[in-house]
């Protein structure tokens, strides 16, 4: 288990005099959107939030996370995950071959979208034959 050593008690406490580690910990909880919103209070936690170590998997749930900057690509991506659901059912993680007329036709909707982005991934990720990218 990770426990944070270098904290005074946190009744008296900014969150700013957190050592990176615990800041790191802590973000590592927060989803993209909150990351993003909390990196843009202070300089500080801008650094966290660019930080390489914060951003060895994304995980997407929806279409707007593709569009919104609350995200960074880089060498230490080690997983992308690109996973959502239209409101009657799941549209990605199935090989297109076995979706059905409706899944396609949902699909065909943002194949763009999501091709562009993984184009944008793989240029910002050349070199790291590690990541991967299931579904789209």
């Amino acid at each position: 288990m990770w426990i944070c050593t270098h904290v005074r008690p946190l009744l008296t406490m900014h969150i700013t005099q957190l050592n990176r580690e615990c800041l790191l910990h802590l973000f590592s909880f927060l989803d993209k959107d909150s990351r993003k919103n909390l990196a843009r209070t202070c300089a500080l936690l801008h650094d966290v939030f660019e930080d390489p170590a914060l951003w060895p998997l994304l995980h997407f749930r929806s279409l707007t996370e593709l569009k919104k900057d609350n995200f960074l690509l880089g060498p230490a991506l080690r997983s992308l995950s690109i996973c959502w659901h239209s409101s009657r059912v799941q549209v990605c993680s199935i090989e297109d071959w076995l979706k059905s007329a409706f899944q396609r036709s949902i699909c065909s909707r943002h194949e763009s979208l999501v091709n562009d982005f993984l184009l944008q991934v793989c240029d910002r990720v050349r070199g790291s034959n590690d990541t991967v990218a299931p579904g789209t």
